[in-house]
């Protein structure tokens, strides 16, 4: 006998009796070939099997782990780690009965897992006559409504105001055949996401981090995120073509059929939404090996730059936000312009009226088409003046521009998100030498291209410094979240600029040299004085704490920060900044520092810095002088 479960073949005996048709009593022999002829070629170790079931490597030698945290995609008790069962399991499932309710048919196996039938079909050259290939309608109907010909995967830039968004987010779209430029909109994609309910604050932070969410995959039309990114959250659209053929589309979109309903349990770091987005990809053409650098951390343009070196874009496409277009087209209109335009926007003028009657007509029309962006971009809820703008506009006979934005560096040519630091320095008067080390994945005096300007996001941040004088090596610092968002005032809206940040540090006078917990937050205005260049000015308040170090073992106060960041050439930009802070509470006391810092970029991966500071903290005044050379991979 075989060696495959005596319950199973009890069940499949049962069917047979049951069924005493030629083709049915020939089944428990048709499957015991099949898993023969599995076992012989080892299928159960094929990377295409193992692409299908998420199985990643256990701790184990030889072990596996599937990613997938849903029981019911399991057939096997043991699949979740067992390959080898889960395919036999599978084989086995096959062969049930299928339904004779039309309704029903779709949770036959054949139906529910469509791409591990059409593999294993492929894999073993199944019998028609003895394993019967059941039609499954509502998966035929489904992927014709997709009409799929291609992939397209879509990154939307960072959005730093949202926390699950502030490193940007990716999604697939699925281009139909014959799409154009004019119904590209009219797709699907397919998104990866976690189900947070009305999860905020601390709760949202702990479980997204420990896994606390379950993330599915969904299908819904590209315009409802291209107007959630693009229109809501101001964020740019950058897509890349991916060249995958129609026939491995087809297979990529058999398992995202399988992975209906089917969750997984979601990390913000690394079991994210660009994480099971390449999985799938991965599906397709199984060769590839996209998700196996992402063992901690996965921030999405990390994956779309693994997606580019594999060789899968061929044609790359920038879609600006509305903030963008409107903030490119009234960039070079004189004020007196502006002034028309929101005057307009806000009602305060009506079209009708002679200072815009009595422009010239082409003026006259971009005057209006602004005003009624500048209007719908507020969301002032006043449709009668938008309409009164649109059909003002509508009669002119003046034909619209095209408006083509240029495009900044991708975001997959950016600098990588990780970086190391060595530095040599001197503070007050001792010489020290420092490692740093920073997963993710930007600050202020990183190079530009490929991020936000003005956007500072680090996270887990940490620093070891040895201090000749004293002969010891310390941890200077561990700062898990040091999050900045400088976000210049402009003639279109007048965002908030916010600073955050907590962690461990040693600072200058402690008796005790024990790390001291931080705090500090704040709020305020930035201002752009050129296109280079971010002038900003924030009210701040902080908390220090430690039992020993501090008496009443804590200091609170309120302070604020002012500072100039400027990017001198696209390989040269300095910070100066001057901050200052009040301990009112606790430790009393005052800190200031000012100082001085800048980058020069040597290439994409690797940077010099320079930063002086003149400081006070604990006990007194002293000057820091630093040099570092930076790496980032």
């Amino acid at each position: 006998m075989p060696a495959f479960p005596r319950l199973l073949f009890c069940l499949l005996s049962l069917v047979c009796v049951a069924l005493p048709t030629p083709a049915a009593a020939a089944t428990p022999a048709y499957l015991d070939e099949l898993i023969q002829a599995a076992r012989a070629q080892q299928l159960h170790q094929r990377p295409e099997w193992h692409k299908l079931l998420h199985y990643k490597p256990g701790l184990i030698p030889g072990s596996f782990k599937s990613q997938v945290d849903a029981p019911r995609f399991f057939l096997a008790e043991t699949g979740k780690t067992d390959p080898a069962a889960e395919l036999e399991a599978t084989l086995a499932a096959f062969f049930e009965a299928f339904p004779t309710d039309r309704d029903a048919q779709h949770l036959h196996p054949q139906c529910l897992f469509v791409a591990r039938y059409h593999w294993l079909k492929h894999a073993l050259g199944f019998d028609p006559e003895r394993l019967p290939e059941h039609g499954c309608w509502r998966f035929e109907e489904w992927l014709a409504a997709l009409n799929p010909q291609g992939v397209t995967l879509v990154f939307p830039t960072a959005y730093i105001n949202s926390p699950a968004s502030m490193f940007g987010h990716t999604l697939l779209r699925i281009d139909a055949a014959g799409q154009t430029e004019q119904t590209r909109l009219l797709a699907y994609a397919i998104n990866f996401g976690a189900d947070t309910g009305n999860d905020g604050g601390l709760a949202f932070a702990l479980k997204g981090l420990l896994g606390g969410y379950p993330g599915t995959f969904s299908v819904l039309p590209y315009y409802l995120k291209v107007r959630e990114y693009s229109d809501m959250e101001n964020r740019d659209i950058w897509e890349y073509q991916l060249n995958l053929t129609p026939a491995e589309t087809r297979t990529m979109l058999q398992h995202a059929w399988e992975l209906r309903g089917i969750w997984f349990d979601y990390f913000f770091f690394d079991e994210n939404c660009s994480y099971h987005l390449l999985s799938l990809i991965e599906t397709a053409r199984p060769e590839l090996q996209l998700t196996v650098r992402f063992d901690v951390w996965a921030i999405p343009s990390d994956t779309v730059r693994v997606t580019e070196r594999a060789g899968l874009v061929e044609n790359v496409v920038y879609r600006p936000s509305r903030h963008a277009v409107l903030q490119y087209r009234m960039s070079g209109l004189d004020p007196a312009r502006i002034n028309d335009i929101r005057n307009l926007a806000l009602g305060e003028l009506r079209p009708a009226d002679e200072a815009i009657t009595a422009l010239p007509l082409a003026t006259r029309a971009e005057v209006l088409e602004l005003a009624h962006e500048y209007a719908d971009y507020h969301r002032d809820d006043n449709d009668r003046q938008l309409h009164r703008l649109l059909q003002a506009r509508s009669a002119l006979p003046v034909s619209r521009p095209e408006i083509k934005v240029p495009a900044d560096t991708r975001p997959d040519q950016g600098h990588g998100t990780a970086r190391s630091s060595l530095s040599v320095g001197r503070e007050d008067g001792a010489y020290y030498q420092q490692l740093e080390l920073r997963p993710a994945y930007h600050d202020l005096l990183d190079p530009t291209p490929g991020y936000s300007r003005g956007a500072q996001i680090e996270f887990f941040n940490l620093a070891l410094r040895h201090n000749n004088q004293a002969d010891t090596t310390r941890l200077q610092y561990f700062k898990p979240v040091n999050i900045i968002s400088l976000t210049p005032v402009s003639d279109i809206s007048t965002p908030i600029s916010w600073q955050f940040d907590f962690g461990l540090t040693r600072k200058h006078g402690q008796q005790h040299n024990r790390m001291l917990a931080t705090v500090n937050g704040g709020a305020g205005m930035s201002w752009a004085p050129s296109a280079h260049s971010i002038a900003y000015a924030l009210l701040k308040l902080g908390i220090d704490a430690e039992a020993k170090e501090l008496r009443k073992g804590y200091a609170a106060g309120a302070g604020g920060s002012i500072g100039l960041l400027a990017e001198l050439r696209p390989d040269w930009a300095l910070h100066l900044f001057a901050h200052s802070t009040d301990y009112t509470a606790g430790e009393v006391h005052t800190e200031k520092r000012l100082g001085l810092e800048q980058r020069y970029s040597l290439n994409k991966a690797n940077t010099l810095r320079m930063e002086w500071t003149r400081q006070r903290e604990l006990d007194g005044e002293f000057n820091n002088f630093n040099l570092s050379w930076q790496h980032f991979f």
